[in-house]
């Protein structure tokens, strides 16, 4: 049996309760990660020669995984759908296709990327229900390109293409099979792309000369029209590179003066803020954000880099993806995490105890649900947020569901204390 407080140390408690309440300081609840289970992801495939390399790149709600994979001697990389109740299947391309890049994938399974057509070039593609469909640039003809980055669950799929006869100029767009394409237009020219799109149709990518160049910016289309989201304190450059579900978050990288390599940023409600890299390391990149605010992507050293960590960031804090894997987990060596769902599972990319280059689906751990403040135990800030709370109906201090945060929930509390 743990311990719990006394009844005068509880009075003493409610005291330091209402004074913190008054002065505003009681944390609302937030949705902190402590640890992930692993599962380590490696496409079955014999190469005869080396080991199959295996990306993750994208996941939906459901934990279905798409991502590439190739041998080492091979030029070219196919696509895999990975889910836990079927394992991996691979994406058996079209006549003519030498290159498969799944890139996203909805809750309804539809999946879509990029790919590579002989003696053509890129194309952005939709594949769902065993049917590929291929999304042309504007002048579909040797030497124009197009490519496909995320797809919703309304199936409007985001990319960018080439315009005219040539490689460039190239626009940002928003495709649907109702609707066909509508092009997003340039904000600062020549050039523009898209990389995500939220379930409320927010779309975000990049304008500018060329992706990340001086002058660059990161930008949003609400109702197809464009907002720039601006540079980095003291930067010259951004590119946004994830929108949460619901379109309030942002995130991506960019460029500061006088700092080699990017750094991470997350933006919201017209304010942007840098992410600071891990210690020991100097550079940083968010690629993809959920509604929780829960930030992934990974940091890097300018003098090695090779030298890589995947993370994620949440409220100001960054944390080593690798400091919080159970501890009966496989072994990892993560360098980035790609996606997170609002579920919480992530996607990233990495190494197994042998070298290999794998993909781990990392799913949360539920914490007590005692921690209300996601610190990974149950303690006197919890206590304070539930006292803040009392009576009040829809709560996540009301632990027994009786419609109200009351005498039965404190003690579920003092009973996980520690």
């Amino acid at each position: 049996m743990k311990p719990s407080p006394t009844r005068t140390t509880l009075a003493r408690l409610g005291a330091a309760s209402a004074t913190m309440i008054a002065i505003g300081i009681v944390a609302s609840p937030s949705h902190a990660q402590c640890q992930y289970d692993v599962t380590v992801l490696q496409f079955p495939i014999d190469c005869g020669i080396g080991t199959v390399i295996t990306s993750g790149l994208s996941l939906n709600e459901n934990g279905a995984v798409v991502g590439r994979y190739k041998c080492p001697i091979s030029k070219y990389s196919q696509g895999f759908l990975w889910t836990a109740e079927g394992g991996f299947v691979g994406l058996d391309p079209p006549p003519g296709v030498i290159e498969v890049i799944p890139t996203g994938i909805n809750d309804q399974g539809v999946i879509c990327g990029t790919m590579i057509v002989a003696d053509i070039g890129k194309r952005g593609f939709v594949y769902g229900h065993g049917a590929w469909t291929v999304l042309p640039p504007v002048v579909d003809m040797l030497g124009t390109w197009s490519s496909a980055a995320a797809i919703n669950n309304d199936g409007m799929v985001v990319g960018q293409r080439s315009i005219t006869e040539n490689l460039t100029p190239q626009n940002a767009y928003i495709w649907s099979s109702e609707e066909g394409f509508t092009d997003l237009g340039i904000v600062k020219g020549p050039n523009s792309g898209a990389f995500d799109i939220s379930e409320t149709y927010v779309v975000v990518g990049w304008t500018g000369s060329t992706f990340h160049s001086d002058g660059s910016q990161a930008v949003l289309w609400k109702n197809n029209k464009p907002f720039l989201i601006g540079v980095l304190p003291n930067g010259s450059a951004t590119s946004a590179g994830g929108i949460s579900a619901d379109g309030r978050h942002v995130v991506g990288s960019g460029r500061i003066d006088g700092v080699w390599g990017f750094q991470g940023f997350k933006w919201q409600d017209g304010v942007i803020s840098v992410i600071e890299p891990l210690p020991g390391y100097d550079t940083s990149g968010a690629g993809d954000v959920n509604n929780m605010r829960v930030v992934t992507g990974l940091c890097g050293m300018q003098e090695n880099p090779n030298d890589r960590r995947g993370y994620v960031h949440l409220q100001s804090a960054t944390y080593d993806l690798n400091d919080l894997i159970a501890p009966d987990s496989e072994y990892v060596d993560i360098q980035r995490a790609k996606a997170i769902a609002n579920s919480g599972q992530i996607v990233a990319d990495g190494h197994d105890e042998l070298g290999n280059v794998v993909t781990f689906l990392l799913t949360p751990i539920d914490p007590s649900p005692t921690d209300l403040d996601g610190d990974c135990r149950t303690g006197i800030t919890d206590l304070l947020i539930l006292l803040s709370e009392w009576g009040e109906s829809k709560s996540s201090a009301d632990f027994d569901d009786d419609g109200s945060v009351g005498i039965a929930d404190l003690l579920i509390l003092l009973e996980n204390w520690g």
